[in-house]
């Protein structure tokens, strides 16, 4: 039997053959460095609110309703320095940020001045700001530079294959680790399996691909991260956020070779009653995150998380008591390798005269902080592919020299 005749007979030819979604594509490896976690805030979260300015006098003059008391005050900012503030339902972070393994940057974010969730979004996955013709993702394009042969989980995507994962390099995107699988009868998993080996011979980029697939799903079933189980009294929130945290935190101690994986959070576009708005997720993000440090114990020397946004917030409260969207944002960086307990920044103030178009001016690209974990964390050498025509510093001394 050909192999679309089997496809028709038995029904596959209409039907995905796997819940995950995968790119399979030239191989590559690397040496011990970090596992990259790079979290997306999709919706542009406000930074404002997070890392909160509170001895900036114009940041209670400009939200009047909506700002975070200062520290002292009922359900005020938790002190970080003297100047910022941690958002008081992201109270689990203080702990690590005390303990050296978490720091923020505030006044940073993409240069390009759009607006728009998605332009702002594709933008900073692709890493080429304002340019709309970039094909593949920058942590793609890092992932193209090496040279050794990779894992099959080398890169990872939860709920999707995330743009800044899309390239020639492999990359995996799973749902959850229990769903990745044939989408078959039960019972007829082994049966399907062996009659698409039969099928391909590997003369077309369509039988490199199914055996890609074969050989994750056997390497998942094998390894079993899911019958890891939650250590050191940490306690993930039952949330989307906290299931994807928690699951990555057992492909890490599976130890497949995981080197870079993508989270996403969604919902951070406040327009309106942003103090309510923000109250559950926000504890969430900080609950799912501080979540993830206590299980890795010991394994989060060598594991780096970065957060980002696409924008951040106006810095002017509307008449919803939300924000609308806006320009600079914040990014907290996590991990054993975090110069950490520290918020970076040049910081350039919020009266009318320092802000750019009435929102906080980024004085920090993102992809200084994102090749600062490139260079430091993962022993990158040259980002003029992973980042064209950023010109640096690449080298902002946020994370500490990888030492093994």
């Amino acid at each position: 039997m050909k192999r679309r005749e089997f496809l028709i007979a038995s029904g596959l030819a209409t039907l995905p053959l796997i819940k995950p979604q995968l790119v399979f594509g030239n191989s590559h490896g690397t040496n011990n460095k970090d596992v990259l976690v790079c979290v997306y805030q999709r919706g542009a979260a406000d930074g404002l609110n997070m890392v909160v300015p509170y001895a900036d006098d114009d940041y209670y003059n400009k939200r009047p309703t909506i700002a975070v008391p200062k520290p002292g005050q009922e359900n005020g900012a938790l002190d970080l320095d003297g100047f910022f503030g941690l958002n008081p339902n992201m109270s689990a972070l203080m702990p690590i940020f005390n303990n050296g393994d978490l720091a923020m940057v505030h006044a940073v974010g993409s240069p390009d001045s759009s607006r728009s969730h998605f332009t702002a979004q594709d933008y900073m996955e692709l890493g080429t700001p304002g340019i709309n013709s970039t094909v593949d993702g920058w942590l793609n394009r890092y992932l193209e530079t090496l040279s050794e042969q990779a894992s099959t989980f080398q890169a990872v995507g939860f709920g999707q294959v995330q743009l800044a994962l899309k390239g020639i390099a492999p990359a995996i995107g799973m749902n959850s680790i229990e769903s990745f699988s044939l989408v078959t009868k039960e019972g007829q998993e082994d049966v399907v399996q062996q009659a698409i080996q039969s099928l391909f011979n590997q003369n077309l980029a369509i039988d490199n691909v199914s055996s890609g697939v074969i050989a994750a799903v056997e390497e998942l079933d094998i390894s079993d991260p899911a019958s890891i189980p939650i250590e050191n009294g940490a306690e993930y929130p039952n949330t989307s956020f906290g299931s994807d945290m928690q699951q990555l935190a057992q492909l890490i101690k599976a130890g497949i070779g995981l080197e870079v994986a993508c989270v996403d959070i969604h919902g951070w576009d406040h327009h309106d009653q942003e103090v309510q708005a923000m109250t559950a997720i926000s504890a969430d993000f900080a609950n799912s995150l501080a979540a993830f440090y206590t299980d890795l114990g010991d394994t989060m020397a060598n594991v780096s998380v970065v957060t980002m946004t696409e924008f951040g917030r106006r810095v002017q409260e509307n008449a919803s008591q939300g924000t609308d969207h806006g320009h600079g944002g914040s990014m907290f960086l996590m991990g054993g390798g975090v110069n950490g307990g520290q918020v970076i920044t040049d910081w350039p103030g919020l009266a009318n005269n320092q802000l750019s178009d009435g929102d906080l001016a980024i004085t920090t690209d993102y992809r200084t902080v994102l090749s600062d974990v490139l260079i430091n964390r993962l022993s990158a050498n040259d980002l003029s592919s992973v980042f064209p025509g950023f010109n640096g510093p690449f080298n902002a001394s946020i994370f500490s020299e990888i030492n093994y």
